[in-house]
């Protein structure tokens, strides 16, 4: 996988937030947000902590979506979906997620190395990745963004990799007869290469926009 990068928006190395977790290290940075590795102190157990970038904070829907990657991946609860501890927030606000810490390497990392996978991986990847979606379907939430990126594969000695869902965060209730209110009408949410005709489109959308995705 790639190094991660060296610039953190948050200088949290050293420091214990929310009265339990020591900040150890940087796993990686993106637009929305910045992830470290973390140690529970009481029990010692390895976290991953994703907090909201400080350029985002002021935008209500970046927050939410934070939230909502919450809610989703704990309202599931399924081994195939990375597990979401904790939530909080730092002194100046920015919202957190105390994350399990997963060892390996993305899809699209292993694609990228890899070029064409076996067809035995292809097809355990992808039934790790239909469970999960069975389990989140029926409890009426869409995650709107699969793709390899959003997949991560678990390394384990002398076993399989597990696949992991990743990023709930623009995920939405099938009950809901548009776009979550962090979302705009019409606004466009995911990844163009795996979307959906309907979902490029704004129109409204439901689970056939995960199975589309896993299919592409």
């Amino acid at each position: 996988s790639h190094p991660p990068p060296h610039r953190a928006e948050h200088g949290l190395i050293g420091r214990v937030i929310g009265d339990k977790y020591r900040v150890t290290d940087l796993i990686g940075e993106g637009g929305m947000g910045t992830v470290y590795g973390a140690e529970h102190l009481e029990i010692g157990r390895r976290v991953a902590i994703k907090v909201l970038n400080r350029a985002h904070l002021g935008r209500r829907e970046a927050v939410a979506r934070f939230h909502q990657e919450a809610r989703a991946a704990g309202t599931i609860g399924h081994p195939n979906i990375c597990e979401i501890y904790d939530v909080g927030r730092l002194s100046d606000g920015a919202p957190y997620l105390v994350m399990e810490r997963l060892n390996g390497q993305t899809l699209a990392d292993r694609i990228n190395i890899e070029g064409a996978l076996p067809f035995e991986d292809v097809i355990s990847t992808l039934k790790q990745v239909l469970s999960a979606l069975v389990a989140a379907h029926a409890k009426g939430i869409i995650h709107r963004d699969i793709k390899p990126e959003n997949v991560f594969l678990t390394e384990r000695v002398g076993c399989a990799p597990v696949a992991k869902i990743l990023d709930f965060g623009i995920s939405k209730s099938a009950d809901d007869a548009g776009d979550l209110s962090l979302t705009r009408t019409g606004m466009v949410m995911g990844t163009p290469f795996y979307m959906a005709p309907e979902q490029a489109r704004g129109e409204h959308v439901d689970h056939r926009v995960d199975i589309y995705a896993c299919g592409i």
